[in-house]
């Protein structure tokens, strides 16, 4: 950093970035002279109604604040909703950042099939990013309004999990993410009923919790494997082969989620829409991996392996059918 005139001047990008906590960038934007929302002829400020101002909003909340905050209140008196769309009297976003969490009223858990691996799940959610799947689907506009997007953990700590679970019962990536049992029973189908039995899906409880602001997008996944496909192990050991659309509530991360890039991913049809890496983990490897857990990814690695998040900070795989890796998946809340 570089000071001229009392004030400190990042040198880089990179640096602004790492240096601008959210809250202090989006005070700063409200500078007299920064936005306008009737700016004077051949002023380049941005026009704080919309256009450039609004992207630089949405950008600036999109950053962390340097200690994340509990918004627990927000969520106990409801304003979170009207302060996640902008309504009844309430600006975009208002003081809700990337990286701030809440505590559900009950943790979530997967339901472990071999009886050996359970374990109590996170009771808090932390923002990844905040419209950041704007547009996102295959049937109409897409995602067309203002969101959340939630993940396991407390800000940059916490359990980052929903509990552990395998993938599949043997180590097998047929039939792709799609048909992986972690899909089709872990985390479920997509429902309208809430459940808080010991048996119920990741999607049953969270719609006990959240009710229908827990929205179903539309993704693109995995739904079939060619078991002699060249792969990044550089050996013909299995790779994804085609893709399709599904409805899906919660649903795993992809590599580029987390890491912003693919590292073991066998091919593009492992990533789909799920293409950019979520805010929270650009800033945060702490929030990425606080070493609570190491959790799966829906990319497949090869016919026998899926991909993870490493608790020792590594991009890494596993046998589908490792019962002791956590489930850590996104959803959206609207």
């Amino acid at each position: 950093m570089s000071r001229y005139d009392g004030l400190i001047i990042p040198r880089s990008y990179s640096e602004y970035i790492n240096k601008t906590d959210a809250a202090t960038l989006s005070q700063a934007l409200r500078l007299s002279g920064v936005v306008q929302d009737k700016p004077a002829k051949e002023s380049k400020s941005p026009i704080e109604s919309g256009g450039v101002w609004g992207a630089i909003h949405a950008i600036s909340h999109n950053i962390p604040r340097v200690t994340p905050k509990d918004i627990t209140a927000y969520i106990t008196d409801g304003s979170f909703w009207n302060r996640l769309a902008g309504t009844n009297g309430y600006a975009l976003f208002e003081d809700i950042y990337v990286g701030d969490y809440f505590k559900m009223s009950r943790a979530i858990s997967a339901y472990e099939r071999t009886g050996q691996c359970q374990t109590t799940g996170s009771q808090y959610v932390t923002i990844a990013g905040l419209d950041t799947m704007m547009n996102n689907g295959d049937q109409g506009s897409g995602v067309n309004y203002h969101h959340a997007v939630m993940v396991a953990g407390q800000g940059f700590g916490g359990a980052q999990h929903f509990g552990r679970s395998r993938m599949n019962a043997t180590d097998t990536t047929e039939g792709g993410y799609k048909a992986s049992e972690m899909n089709t029973l872990v985390l479920g189908e997509v429902t309208s009923t809430g459940s808080t039995a010991a048996d119920a899906t990741i999607n049953q409880q969270l719609y006990a919790e959240f009710g229908s602001h827990l929205r179903t997008t539309r993704e693109q996944v995995s739904n079939a494997i060619n078991a002699t496909g060249y792969n990044r192990f550089g050996s013909a050991t299995g790779c994804a082969s085609g893709w399709e659309w599904i409805s899906a509530q919660a649903i795993l991360m992809s590599e580029v989620e987390a890491y912003g890039s693919i590292v073991w991913s066998s091919a593009g049809y492992d990533t789909g829409n799920a293409n950019r890496q979520l805010p929270l983990f650009a800033f945060s490897k702490q929030a990425q991996n606080n070493r609570t857990a190491w959790w799966w990814l829906k990319d497949t690695a090869s016919a026998a392996f899926f991909c993870t998040a490493n608790s020792l900070g590594n991009a890494n795989y596993y046998g589908a059918s490792y019962a002791y890796t956590c489930v850590r998946p996104r959803f959206i809340i609207a």
